[in-house]
């Protein structure tokens, strides 16, 4: 049964839902970062996990690296299941990645991944997740034969458990695309989009968000390569399928900003140029202004 492509709409809604969540926990979550003493039902590991996710998934890993970091010591401090260890470990080092911490995430990484292979069987596809992070980890600080690695046994694990045209396996080959385009092999990295295009399209359709994202990284694997009429033409795509979910001004559309901005620079008119690649920095800068601001309050 293909699965039913998700509206503007409804992505509108499950984004007032997480805002929503995270102003009804803001206060509970506070205290649980600050005071082990206080109610379990508050301050349980999974309960910090969660919300470090939520506030992961919104862009605020100011406020998600605390909770994050105490869900850990919390697991540790409690003897939690092994179950409960690796998770902490493990999305704590996926926080740690993304904000650019690669000596800290690979050290969190491999410590829940094999803590993971004994919760685990071997070829469980809770596995392959956390290589994906691995791999991307290893990309981070420029070690591309161990993230190539990293990344094949990854695939490896999940084709013994899914089929190679199921959706689920789009993920692991736009991160195949990524890796073969940060060592210039773009004619490589295309197919891998390709690929990965095809499985997404028919899963989720044309118009869906995560079309929209990988269509964007195609825009600026040609923007690379100098094709900048292709390249425009995908990250208009790109940009009126975001516009639809995020809004017009929302920080997430930063990164299709960059694209254009080299687009516009390409066809000779800075002016554009320069008034995208400010609109984009501007929006990080306020997004990390609020993060930080969140963030002495949780403290």
């Amino acid at each position: 049964m293909a699965t039913k492509t998700i509206s503007g709409k409804q992505w509108e809604r499950k984004n007032l839902f997480c805002i929503l969540v995270c102003s009804l926990f803001l206060s509970s979550v506070a205290i649980a970062a600050g005071n082990l003493n206080v109610s379990e039902n508050f301050n349980s590991c999974r309960s910090l996990r969660s919300m470090a996710r939520i506030y992961m998934a919104c862009g605020d890993y100011a406020k998600a690296q605390p909770l994050a970091e105490q869900a850990l010591i919390m697991a540790k401090d409690t003897n939690a299941s092994d179950a409960e260890l690796c998770s902490s470990l493990i999305d704590l080092a996926y926080l740690y990645k993304d904000i650019g911490k690669f000596e800290d995430a690979e050290s969190m990484c491999s410590l829940g991944l094999r803590l993971q292979e004994k919760v685990y069987y071997k070829d469980h596809p809770y596995i392959a997740y956390t290589l994906r992070i691995l791999s991307d980890i290893y990309q981070g600080q420029g070690r591309y034969t161990e993230a190539q690695l990293t990344l094949d046994r990854a695939m490896d694990v999940m084709l013994k458990s899914h089929p190679a045209d199921e959706p689920v396996l789009a993920p692991f080959l736009v991160d195949k695309a990524k890796l073969l385009a940060a060592q210039n092999d773009f004619a490589e990295s295309e197919i891998y989009y390709q690929k990965a295009l095809n499985l997404i399209n028919n899963s989720y359709g044309p118009d869906h968000l995560y079309t929209a994202t990988v269509l964007g990284n195609v825009a600026s694997l040609y923007v690379q390569q100098g094709r900048y009429a292709e390249a425009e033409s995908l990250i208009i795509r790109t940009l009126a399928i975001q516009e639809k979910v995020y809004g017009p001004n929302h920080r997430f559309l930063a990164p299709t900003w960059v694209t254009m901005s080299k687009i516009y620079k390409a066809k000779g008119d800075d002016a554009k140029a320069q008034e995208l690649l400010q609109k984009a920095a501007t929006a990080m800068e306020n997004n990390q202004y609020l993060a930080n601001t969140a963030a002495k309050k949780v403290s």
